[in-house]
């Protein structure tokens, strides 16, 4: 396959893209990757970010997955023919272990994780091109637990039934469904000598601990037609993270039996 081939299948050039959730982390970095490829793309976020999108030459929307009006009057200013619709707004608050939950935090999560995306959902797919493609974020954490984590993990175990389930339902259309579970990813409140960081790098098959530019590639690959044959998929990005214990892991722990012993 020569260079204008690939580059026409893995391109994006001229797609128009739509980010709920598009202002920091993952999804800022998702919006400005797909931006410098040509897409034309539209972030939304709690409060507008319209100096932040001019940066790349998008646009900005407020939208608060957690309200359903907001999210309803974002979209009603989106003309039709979205192409791709990046679904990536979320939070990851704790919510503590059983005998002590909170569960006002549990249904905030619920509220934005879940009810958010599926909210976000519902108006945008009523203004996308048929043929488009849908990505969520979705995480390990859907099937890997985590102790004080449990709104968490099952909100994110919802969204992964939740793109089979969409998947299926917008198939007719040739809509694409898919999902990305990347793993821990760096922020602008960590840092590289933290020990979260430390324990979530020793966790990964193969060291590594990633940046959010680092999951963009992915996006990119699941907004272009080279992934035309996907939907319903659960793409990790992830390290590795729910295989097992990896052997950095392994060879901790038994250090530190040994120092028990």
């Amino acid at each position: 396959m020569g260079e204008n081939a690939t580059t026409a299948l893995f391109g994006v050039a001229g797609l128009r893209c739509v980010v709920v959730g598009g202002t920091a982390g993952i999804g800022l970095a998702v919006a400005q990757h797909l931006a410098a490829c040509g897409a034309e793309i539209t972030i939304t976020g709690r409060r507008s970010a319209d100096d932040l999108a001019a940066d790349f030459g998008g646009h900005a929307l407020a939208m608060d997955v957690a309200d359903p009006a907001s999210v309803a009057a974002a979209f009603a200013t989106i003309d039709g023919g979205i192409d791709c619709l990046i679904l990536n707004a979320g939070i990851d608050a704790e919510t503590g272990l059983i005998d002590d939950h909170d569960l006002a935090t549990f249904e905030r999560v619920i509220n934005v994780n879940t009810l958010g995306l599926a909210r976000a959902m519902h108006h945008g797919v009523q203004r996308m091109n048929d043929g488009g493609s849908i990505i969520i974020t979705s995480s390990p954490a859907g099937t890997v637990a985590v102790p004080g984590m449990a709104a968490y993990s099952a909100s994110k175990a919802a969204l992964d039934m939740l793109v089979r389930s969409w998947a299926l339902d917008l198939g007719p259309r040739q809509i694409r469904v898919n999902g990305v579970l990347p793993g821990i990813v760096e922020s602008e409140m960590d840092s590289e000598s933290s020990p979260s960081i430390e324990l979530i790098r020793r966790m990964t098959a193969n060291g590594q601990y990633r940046t959010a530019a680092e999951m963009a590639p992915v996006f990119q690959f699941l907004a272009s037609p080279a992934s035309v044959t996907l939907t319903g998929s659960l793409v990790g990005a992830h390290d590795g993270i729910p295989l097992g214990f990896s052997a950095e892991a392994i060879s901790h722990l038994s250090a530190d039996l040994e120092g028990e012993a």
